[in-house]
């Protein structure tokens, strides 16, 4: 299901290649940049950081064919990063447990992750597009069962 983009002055880019620039004017020593790899971390732990999030994902059968012939992990396809200078948007794909506010879940995460990508970066984040690709009923642990 495509993701309907509000800001039509970022493109798509090669995220692979693609690195975020610190505004200059926080730096007097000399130009940062930043790969999309950091920027996707910062977004995987503040996404999972919000209670009833279980775990980042992708597309099953691709992420199970990618990953038998040696393709990227999990977390970095299920992760998108675009940039456009010191402005990046992010979308990712989460999978929920039953029993949650989908809407609140989603919101949730979207301040999260730029809430975190500005304040650890100060690059400005356009948007964060979420993708609910699940929802698991989580078991209660076996241990507890048993006490």
């Amino acid at each position: 299901m495509p993701i309907a983009k509000t800001n039509p002055g970022l493109k798509p880019k090669n995220t692979d290649h693609q690195d975020a620039v610190i505004p200059e004017e926080t730096n007097d020593c000399g130009s940062i940049r930043l790969s999309a790899g950091v920027i996707s971390t910062i977004a995987r732990r503040a996404a999972c950081s919000i209670q009833g999030v279980t775990r980042i994902s992708g597309n099953t059968l691709v992420d199970n064919i990618a990953e038998f012939v040696g393709s990227r992990k999990v977390m970095d396809r299920a992760i998108q990063t675009e940039v456009d200078g010191s402005t990046v948007a992010v979308t990712l794909s989460i999978n929920i447990c039953y029993g949650f506010s989908l809407p609140k879940i989603a919101a949730d995460v979207q301040q999260a992750v730029s809430t975190q990508i500005q304040e650890l970066t100060g690059l400005e984040v356009s948007q964060v597009n979420v993708i609910i690709r699940e929802m698991e009923d989580i078991a209660p642990d076996e241990d507890s069962e048993e006490e």
